[in-house]
């Protein structure tokens, strides 16, 4: 694979070293290319010409097939979103809950799969019942296990850390929910187009991802993930054209499939950068984007360990962790750090990335994040660690 051709690209590397897949990874060229054919179209030949809408709906339910593919589902099963935020709205809103329901959350999560649970506990009278993962931030299955009761009736958790850039055992946890009737959602935000996804080998019931990270989609893409026996099991929180008809009876009719979670039109600039996403993520292969994702993580950690003061957080093996670099230099304000930085034409991130938790097991409310991905070369992580350098001596 010619890693070089593949940074070229990615536009923003003429300008900037981009090390914030985290927040958001900048689309490829192709992404781009795609989203902007749509809207010229649509400027074009009028956005609801006859020919152009039906070919327009024939792709969305290609790309819909493709994504499925991906992620080993199948095309009944994935609906399209905006963000991964309401993808885990929609599961949690959606589930027949009873006062006393328990939901196992672990401190590992950020706060889009927080707050909809807290939230529920008021209004719904749900219990969220806190698993703690380990010091780097490492979950495992027994310990989720001893916290099920005959109450518990979902587990909720990231399958990679936004934060600490922790690889959850995800089917292991999920595999034990299963011989436990509990249900089982899957944050995959980071994960997706991050690293291999196969919801059959995982036996999650719900996945929720966002398609501006690991994937490259533009931003407003996200995905969600409904079993195929759980979906008439959870009731859409959003309804009308798109998702819903009406009967001679007058009742609402839902379709069978996931697309009962989409309502009104869809995000069509957002589903076609997903389409084009996942051409360009194939063409390299899954496996081959996982693999060089997790040597840049090496590289880039052990160049940065060279920094005197240097401090990384998370899994300290670096078979347990991949993109995700959190660090603080002593002796540097990490908001500064990100400036200085920025000055110099590299862009990382700094903060307390909305999972407060983590930051209190090392005693700190900031730090400084650099994101990596497959697009990446060592020469823009060897500028990152002498710029760095450059900052601390000043």
């Amino acid at each position: 694979m010619n890693w070089e051709t593949i940074n070229k690209e990615t536009l923003v590397s003429e300008n900037y070293a981009y090390f914030d897949t985290g927040a958001a990874a900048p689309p490829p060229a192709s992404v781009i290319q795609k989203v902007k054919r749509y809207l010229d179209e649509t400027a074009e030949e009028g956005i609801y010409l006859p020919s152009l809408r039906q070919r327009v709906y024939q792709d969305i339910e290609k790309t819909r097939g493709k994504l499925a593919a991906f992620i080993g589902a199948t095309a009944e099963e994935i609906a399209f979103t905006k963000n991964g935020t309401e993808s885990i709205c929609i599961v949690a809103q959606g589930i027949d809950w009873k006062a006393g329901d328990e939901v196992i959350l672990p401190d590992t999560e950020m706060l889009s799969n927080i707050s909809v649970w807290l939230q529920l506990e008021k209004q719904r009278g749900i219990k969220v019942i806190r698993a703690k993962a380990n010091r780097e931030g490492l979950l495992d299955a027994q310990t989720i296990e001893a916290l099920v009761t005959d109450k518990t009736r979902l587990i909720s958790f990231v399958a990679l850390s936004n934060v600490t850039g922790a690889v959850q055992p995800v089917a292991d946890i999920c595999r034990m929910a299963k011989t436990r009737n509990i249900l089982t959602h899957v944050n995959a935000a980071q994960a997706l187009g991050m690293l291999d996804i196969d919801v059959q080998d995982w036996q999650c019931d719900f996945l929720s991802a966002s398609g501006r990270k690991g994937l490259r989609g533009i931003e407003g893409s996200g995905v969600l993930f409904v079993s195929a026996d759980q979906l008439e099991q959870v009731t859409p929180c959003l309804i009308g054209w798109w998702n819903s008809s009406i009967d001679s009876k007058g009742e609402v009719v839902l379709p069978a499939t996931a697309k009962r979670f989409e309502a009104g039109c869809p995000n069509t600039p957002a589903i076609y950068s997903l389409d084009a996403a996942l051409d360009y993520a194939n063409g390299i292969g899954q496996s081959a984007i996982s693999e060089r994702s997790r040597q840049l993580t090496a590289y880039a950690i052990s160049r940065l360990k060279t920094i005197e003061g240097f401090e990384l957080y998370g899994p300290q093996n670096i078979a347990d962790r991949v993109s995700m670099i959190p660090f603080n230099i002593q002796g540097v304000d990490p908001k500064q750090l990100v400036a200085a930085l920025e000055r110099r034409k590299i862009i990382i991130e700094a903060g307390h990335f909305m999972a407060s938790s983590i930051l209190q097991s090392y005693n700190i409310d900031c730090m400084a994040r650099a994101s990596v991905h497959y697009f990446n070369t060592e020469a823009e992580i060897d500028r990152l660690v002498s710029s760095i350098i450059e900052i601390k001596g000043e």
